[in-house]
């Protein structure tokens, strides 16, 4: 048995001959295969072929995983479109169904198969079918994204609302719609849950400013009504003392001081309680407002307490505001005489009055060092007829914070405490801006 050189086979392919030597047979070449020192041997053909070879196996390798990669693009895209949270369909130019997704399909309650060549308007509810037709002939002659919303019929019977993406394109000269379909049907419940809540909350807010306005009347003319009887009794009474004091023992007298003072305090509330139901009913135009000279007839009309309170009372340079003037000059005089009123028995009191900007509104304090307020008390200070103390150590009804309260949200604002059990308060309001 003859073994042969494998090599022999190789040179044998190429030149038709197992010996070494120039190509004889079987191989037309266009020019001698030469390199620049003499004819190519047998050896460095076979060289070059084996380079082709691995050459050739390496691209034939990056086409079989470019391939691979194309598949599986494709199979992501497949998966996309079809499982994909919209129904994505085509329609022709007479509104039939070309194409449409696994998702769209389900939407519609149809297999797919049995939905191709369908007319969509089949599923489009009676009342809009004129609209549907409209918007069709819109899209199909308008480049660009078309919207509308629709009610659908699904296949057993039942409706959702729909949300249509439409955009049209050119398939073979012929344009087509590519149509993206939601299902609103949620969207749309809550819209409709909200405008029942907005109709609600409405009437409730007109049925509440009604109340309102009834018992801002009624406290009105109940304070006003009551003032003159009440009037009569502590002036009767005072008349009686006045009369017939040596006729009257200690107790008498004593009753007499009780009924007296009782009535004046009533007094005093009715006439609190008349301004309060007045700051809505009797406000008054808004006008330019020098907060400082404001703040200076405020202090002017607290002259006395101060007096005798021995308070220093001052304000920094403060803005000009739109307000309604009776009104701030009020608000001051009720922040400014508790200030004074809740002093500290172990210093003088000391009051200022700033302002500084925050953002689209001024935020006014008024700063004291007082006796201060326990957190806890903070909202309750607010609330009409609301005391923390007795009245035998502080004079008041209890009115003056609630009536600075509905003045500041009568403009707009807000006004809370910031304050330090015996090293004093900082009562802050807020004026936005118009």
């Amino acid at each position: 048995m003859t073994i042969q050189n494998p090599d022999d086979d190789a040179r044998l392919m190429l030149t038709g001959s197992a010996t070494s030597g120039p190509v004889a047979c079987g191989l037309e070449l266009a020019a001698p295969l030469t390199a620049s020192k003499g004819p190519l041997s047998p050896e460095h053909l076979l060289h070059e072929l084996r380079v082709h070879q691995a050459e050739l196996e390496m691209q034939n390798e990056e086409l079989r995983r470019t391939q691979q990669a194309l598949e599986e693009s494709r199979d992501r895209y497949v998966d996309l479109y079809e499982f994909a949270p919209v129904g994505y369909l085509t329609l022709s130019s007479t509104g039939t169904i070309a194409e449409i997704n696994l998702t769209g399909a389900a939407m519609l309650g149809v297999e797919r198969g049995n939905l191709i060549s369908r007319r969509f308007t089949t599923f489009v509810a009676a009342a809009e079918q004129d609209r549907w037709h409209r918007h069709l002939v819109h899209a199909l002659h308008h480049p660009g994204r078309q919207e509308c919303e629709l009610t659908l019929s699904h296949a057993d019977g039942t409706q959702f609302s729909a949300h249509l993406d439409c955009l049209r394109q050119e398939r073979d000269s012929v344009p087509v719609l590519r149509v993206a379909l939601a299902d609103i049907s949620i969207r749309k419940q809550a819209e409709a849950e909200l405008v029942r809540t907005r109709e609600i909350l409405q009437h409730t807010n007109e049925r509440l400013l009604a109340s309102n306005r009834d018992l801002e009347q009624f406290a009105y003319v109940a304070s006003h009504d009551l003032q003159e009887p009440l009037r009569m009794v502590v002036s009767y009474s005072q008349l009686l003392e006045k009369k017939y004091q040596h006729l009257l023992d200690d107790d008498a007298h004593t009753f007499i001081h009780f009924m007296v003072d009782g009535g004046m305090r009533m007094q005093a509330m009715i006439l609190d309680l008349l301004e309060f139901s007045r700051v809505d009913r009797i406000g008054g135009e808004r006008e330019l407002v020098n907060s400082g000279n404001a703040v200076d007839e405020a202090l002017l009309s607290l002259t006395q307490a101060i007096t005798e309170a021995g308070a220093e009372a001052s304000h920094t340079e403060l803005p000009d505001i739109l307000y309604v003037r009776h009104q701030f000059i009020r608000l001051m005089q009720n922040l400014i005489g508790n200030a004074v009123k809740y002093r500290h028995s172990a210093r003088p009191p000391k009051v200022v009055v700033s302002a500084r900007r925050d953002g689209a509104a001024w935020v006014f304090s008024v700063t004291d060092n007082g006796i201060g307020i326990e957190s806890t008390y903070s909202e309750r200070i607010f609330t009409i007829f609301q005391r923390l103390h007795t009245r035998d150590k502080y004079s008041g009804t209890g009115i003056g914070l609630a009536v600075c309260k509905k003045i500041v949200e009568h403009h707009g604002g807000r006004i809370w405490v910031e304050s330090h059990p015996g090293i004093g308060s900082t009562f802050l309001f807020t004026v936005p801006d118009p």
